[in-house]
């Protein structure tokens, strides 16, 4: 049966699921609310080793391996020490560095045919196994796919079921040219956390940096303090900390409803600090691609599959972060010698940093 399937958002996501449908010759468009593709600044994102092994296939033009930094260990830091340093004999790298921005460009770049620009939703209605989509252009659908983002119109619009708080902490992200032998290193602090994630430029070396903080003094001078503490030997004179994200965590209960899937942050947003968000986006597409005729069809064993198997694994994820969360921004007195001795004792555990490292490669 031929079946018109939309998808919202022309994300890394939502190209990703557009390439499956067109390499299975569904009939598919891409909405999406810009009028042409905004780039997204110095944003980077850490690829899993599943989500290489999807990218590769789908866009074998697109060498994802050359294009991306290799990350040999990870280094993480609480107070002023090291504390434990993620390194496997068995994986031959932690994870890989990309510009967000030159990966979805890349990805859009191979859809171009495939995707209504300018075109925001305003309405959905589901009207005799159709939706009915009213926006800047009105389109029919069969099956719809939202992939547009943590603050997701589709998902709105449907009154998805969801859950929602905020870590009152702010966001703020910037490259600084940096020498730093494949090295990342993530910093746990009482007021938030401080990530490096290397990745290369041409010849020049970068750290992409990830401040996030629920401090109210000035970002800047809060970030100098820690540089000092810490003793990091880079310079912050040409840094501005002027732009930030609100960090919060949403969820849906349910990830299908009336002919409409969640996917991506439009199913499940997370905090930075794992930097997982992208790749178990990229997992719901895998999870998609292995019953997508079923899921087109909207049967109900492909759907089931599809909403069990990934809200458990992101409620995984979501006890993951909220557990780090919790102990590092309450580690104090009993409590921080508790953690302290936890991660030193990890870090003397070679199989078992092996496996946080194999299980960190899944999506």
């Amino acid at each position: 049966m031929h079946k018109q399937v939309v998808v919202v958002g022309a994300g890394v996501i939502g190209c990703l699921l557009g390439k499956i449908l067109k390499n299975n010759n569904i009939s598919f468009k891409i909405l999406e609310r810009s009028t042409k593709y905004q780039k997204k600044g110095d944003r980077t994102v850490a690829l899993t080793k599943q989500s290489i092994i999807l990218l590769n296939k789908l866009f074998p033009d697109i060498d994802i391996n050359k294009c991306s930094t290799p990350v040999s260990k990870m280094s993480l830091f609480h107070e002023s020490k090291k504390n434990l340093i993620l390194k496997s004999d068995e994986i031959d790298k932690v994870t890989s560095i990309c510009l967000l921005d030159w990966l979805n460009k890349n990805l859009i770049d191979g859809l171009k045919d495939d995707i209504i620009w300018n075109n925001e939703i305003q309405q959905i209605d589901s009207k005799e196994n159709k939706i009915e989509i009213t926006g800047t252009k009105n389109i029919i659908a069969d099956v719809v796919f939202a992939t547009d983002g943590s603050n997701s119109k589709v998902r709105e619009l449907i009154n998805f079921d969801i859950e929602k708080w905020f870590y009152d902490q702010k966001a703020y992200t910037f490259l600084i040219e940096a020498s730093h032998n494949s090295e990342a290193k993530q910093y746990f602090l009482e007021t938030g956390t401080l990530a490096f994630l290397p990745i290369n430029l041409g010849k020049k070396k970068y750290y992409s940096v990830i401040f996030c903080t629920n401090s109210k003094e000035n970002p800047e001078t809060e970030l100098k303090k820690i540089f000092k503490n810490f003793q990091i030997k880079l310079n912050l004179s040409n840094i501005s900390l002027k732009n930030s994200a609100e960090l919060s965590h949403s969820r849906a209960k349910k990830l299908y409803k009336d002919g409409v899937f969640l996917c991506g942050d439009a199913a499940n947003s997370f905090h930075p600090m794992a930097g997982q968000g992208l790749n178990l986006g990229i997992g719901d597409i895998i999870e998609i691609e292995k019953n997508l005729k079923e899921i087109i069809a909207l049967e109900d064993d492909a759907i089931s599959a599809y909403s069990n198997i990934r809200t458990q694994k992101n409620i995984q994820m979501t006890w993951i972060i909220q557990s780090l969360y919790a102990m590092f921004s309450n580690s104090r007195g009993f409590m921080k010698i508790l953690l302290d001795s936890g991660m030193k004792f990890l870090d003397s555990t070679p199989k078992i940093k092996n496996k946080i490292i194999e299980f960190a490669n899944k999506n």
